[in-house]
């Protein structure tokens, strides 16, 4: 059976040494979960802190759990970005750091196959805020998603990235996106500054406002954390308000609304403006109505 080639030989390599064989550690396919665990705890035993020793148990295991879940395409996928991750960790971590993150990346595989099989409902872990994802780590939970159509598995696959020990340092940090293109929009003040109503200002938010944030597919991989969506919000209510509801506000941020990445959060934002005693509350509630609508499918 091939071994599973992960980030974590390239760690090794960083270290100075060589991955060893640890396919004797995998197990066959049928051995269940707790088998599993246990034959992991006794290779880490085996290895009596040995830095190489314990990533390469950690490696075993990670391709034992991956097999039960995964197709070859959504398997390059997801080592694809554990190797990312492990190459800035190997650069710039020290060698313990290294070993801590290669157990982490055992828990995230546990928790990810969970989640993948079904059997991880509520368990993935719920950052304060979205996080700021690579885009091998959106390629990896979007293939895995659509293998495994679990509910609401975009938003959970992301969340389960808390689990791993990234060291805190700019190699780590700069795999990351930058904060998406066009953001962040002009408040209502700026708009009403700006002087433009009506077809004017419809056409010059056609012309801003973010293609990646327009599109039903794109707007799943951006990196958005509630500041950022609450900025979008407020943007699309302004201008709905501004240009008497054109339909082209609610048609280009639908998709935002319709998301299951970043929906529910979208929604609740919409929802709690209308309900505030802002000056857009009004132009928020009159949006609102209008993208319950289209999400109803009677524009």
């Amino acid at each position: 059976m091939r071994r599973y080639a992960s980030f974590l030989s390239f760690v090794l390599v960083a270290c100075g040494g060589e991955a060893p064989d640890a396919t004797a550690a995998l197990q066959p396919a049928h051995t269940s979960h707790v088998q599993a665990q246990e034959d992991y705890a006794d290779c880490r035993d085996k290895a009596r802190g040995g830095p190489s020793s314990l990533i390469a148990c950690a490696d075993a295991e990670i391709a034992h759990i991956g097999r039960k879940v995964d197709s070859p395409e959504a398997a390059a996928a997801f080592r694809a970005v554990l190797q990312q991750l492990g190459d800035a960790a190997a650069t710039e971590a020290a060698q313990a750091e290294q070993v801590i993150f290669a157990d982490s990346a055992v828990r995230l595989a546990e928790s990810r196959a969970a989640l993948l099989s079904g059997s991880g409902a509520g368990d993935a872990p719920r950052p304060s805020s979205a996080p700021i994802l690579s885009a091998a780590w959106a390629r990896s939970r979007d293939l895995s998603c659509r293998e495994h159509p679990v509910p609401q598995c975009a938003a959970r696959y992301d969340a389960l990235l808390a689990l791993l020990a990234i060291p805190k340092n700019d190699a780590v940090l700069s795999i990351r996106p930058a904060p998406p293109k066009g953001l962040p929009l002009p408040t209502c003040a700026q708009i009403h500054s700006e002087g433009k109503v009506g077809g004017a200002l419809a056409d010059a938010f056609y012309a801003r406002y973010p293609k990646d944030l327009a599109g039903e597919q794109s707007v799943e991989m951006m990196p958005l954390d509630a500041a950022g969506i609450d900025n979008v919000v407020r943007y699309l209510a302004c201008v709905a308000g501004a240009t008497d509801y054109d339909p082209v506000v609610v048609e280009n941020g639908l998709a935002l609304f319709a998301s299951e990445r970043h929906g529910p959060s979208a929604l609740r934002t919409l929802d709690a403006l209308s309900k505030s005693p802002a000056p857009a509350a009004g132009a928020a509630r009159r949006l609102q109505e209008q993208v319950t609508a289209y999400l109803q499918g009677a524009p």
